[in-house]
């Protein structure tokens, strides 16, 4: 949220039930940044005017966006094996990284800090003599320094390896390929041992593989089957294999019943967006009833609302690891007519990344919340309405555990925004005592709604609180003094219905009989019949 503006929210439609004056702001403009409009209309028969959405992406962000069919049934966190970044990109077979003399006198001109000591008799006499040398090796994805190598051109020696003797890191001649067997368990055992540490990383790589790949390393050079590294690229690998190391990436893979999600393929479109915000890639899906394509998708230039055509609500779920599971489900109860027509559409991250994980999660809907909630105002849901006929006074934002906290910041927050893609959320089981909640450093903020009832005479939102029966006495060790999951849904929607009109509350507070999560599917089935 950046820029300051005055903005009248008007009270239109169903979900909006007073004037309500308000501080709005909307993301920043930034250099070379695309602004576009979208335009909706919930209820094409009345003369309200449609709701328009800027575009505030920058041209990165625009241009970062790719549109096509659907890849999760072929669960493309395979392809990482846990990693992500640089590492994920060389898990296919062996790289050497050759420096030569252009990438030599490069590296000189971009860093001359490293070369400061150097005299200039020095500095010419190495760019003069110099020597095309080997600077690492990447085996499906592993990274090795040289302390076992060998010329890149062929030479006088086979190889050789590194052994520190008093203290001092020694060069010895390895003579041919038996010698380099002989002589590797030995090596790969004193390599291990902490003495080594400061230029090898080899006590966390598994002593058999380790082996198996220094001989593929040679036998690459020999028949010359080996690939070439991006000069530099290896200081990158080798601070990437640390961070993995010292944060493990967990599984992978997304929730998924394959045979429901393979029928509903051709109704799904996959899109990725990347946020300069938050430095991160998002992988989303947009999904469709049958009989609704033509209707809800837009072609270049087209308005239909404005032509008396139809617009249609979005229920934009996040957590997509889990939630895109029940896409197929809630598509079911549109197309036999138990639901009114909606856009679905799953917000996950990059399928480099263990979206399951707590530490991600919050990384969003904790820690950057602020941001996450630029992305989806200003940035998500505006190129969307680019694509499709969206009804954004309609339209829902759900989140559950700790992404109700984020739709709790959402709710809370929207008025501090001129984009408005939401009349309506769902905070599900919204985990206020979780420790990544207690942790951000607007707690206290959080406990009173972040100023929103304070700043707000009346409220215009419909909201949709809800939690588990029996879902308090398993995070009891939490709650500290404050209160349970039960209680704070209870709560939330009574400060907020004490803003409303007594026959018309805006938040509405249920408990499913459930444990924190079982009850989401049939929840969101229920939310799509009775309506918004």
């Amino acid at each position: 949220m950046k820029n300051t503006n005055r903005l009248i929210a008007l009270a239109l439609g169903t979900i909006v039930i007073a004037q309500c004056f308000c501080g709005c702001k909307g993301k920043k403009k930034q250099q070379g940044q695309t602004e576009t409009d979208s335009v909706s209309q919930a209820d094409t028969s009345s003369a309200k005017a449609p709701v328009k959405l800027k575009n505030h992406m920058t041209t990165k962000e625009y241009d970062s966006v790719t549109e096509g069919a659907l890849t999760v049934l072929d669960e493309p966190w395979n392809d990482h094996n846990g990693t992500s970044g640089i590492l994920s990109e060389y898990q296919d077979g062996v790289y050497f990284e050759i420096c030569e003399k252009e990438d030599m006198l490069r590296n000189i001109e971009e860093n001359p800090e490293a070369y400061q000591a150097w005299t200039e008799e020095e500095l010419e006499d190495y760019k003069t003599n110099f020597v095309p040398y080997i600077n690492g090796f990447v085996v499906d994805g592993r990274h090795y320094g040289t302390m076992i190598s060998f010329p890149p051109e062929d030479g006088d020696w086979f190889g050789w390896y590194s052994v520190l003797e008093e203290g001092t890191l020694t060069t010895k001649e390895i003579v041919d390929l038996q010698d380099l067997k002989d002589k590797l368990p030995m090596l790969l055992e004193d390599y291990s041992k902490d003495d080594y540490q400061y230029c090898y990383f080899g006590a966390h790589l598994d002593q058999e593989l380790w082996e198996k790949d220094i001989l593929r390393i040679f036998q690459a050079k020999k028949d010359k089957t080996y690939k070439e590294l991006p000069f530099g690229i290896s200081e990158q690998i080798i601070d990437e294999h640390y961070q993995n190391l010292m944060n493990p990436q967990g599984d992978l893979s997304w929730e998924l019943d394959k045979e429901k999600i393979e029928k509903i393929k051709d109704q799904v479109t996959e899109y990725t967006f990347y946020d300069e915000e938050l430095d991160r890639k998002f992988v989303v899906h947009v999904a469709l009833p049958k009989g609704l394509a033509e209707d809800a998708k837009r072609t270049s230039g087209e308005e239909k609302e404005e032509d008396g055509g139809s617009a249609f609500p979005a229920l934009v779920l996040t957590d997509a690891v889990w939630r895109f599971n029940d896409i197929s489900k809630l598509l079911k109860e549109m197309e036999e007519g138990r639901a009114k027509p909606q856009i679905l559409i799953s917000i996950g991250q990059d399928y480099k990344i263990c979206n399951s994980d707590n530490t991600e999660r919050s990384a969003l809907f904790c820690e950057g919340k602020d941001k996450f909630l630029d992305f989806i105002t200003d940035n998500l849901m505006p190129y969307l309405g680019e694509k499709y006929s969206i009804d954004y006074e309609n339209s829902t934002l759900f989140g559950h555990s700790l992404g109700g906290v984020f739709v709790h910041y959402a709710l809370c927050n929207s008025d501090q925004y001129e984009n408005q893609p939401f009349g309506c959320y769902i905070i599900g089981s919204p985990a206020f005592w979780s420790p990544y909640s207690r942790k951000m450093s607007d707690y206290s903020e959080q406990a009173n709604d972040y100023g929103y009832l304070d700043r707000n005479d009346t409220i215009t939102k419909h909201v949709f609180i809800t939690a588990g029966s029996d879902e308090d006495e398993d995070y009891a060790e939490y709650f500290e003094d404050g209160d349970s999951t039960t209680e704070s849904i209870a709560h939330l929607a009574e400060r907020i219905n004490s803003k409303c009109d007594p026959s018309s509350p805006m938040a509405k507070d249920k408990l499913y009989k459930s444990h924190h999560y079982q009850y989401i599917p049939d929840m969101l089935i229920e939310y799509a019949d009775e309506g918004y």
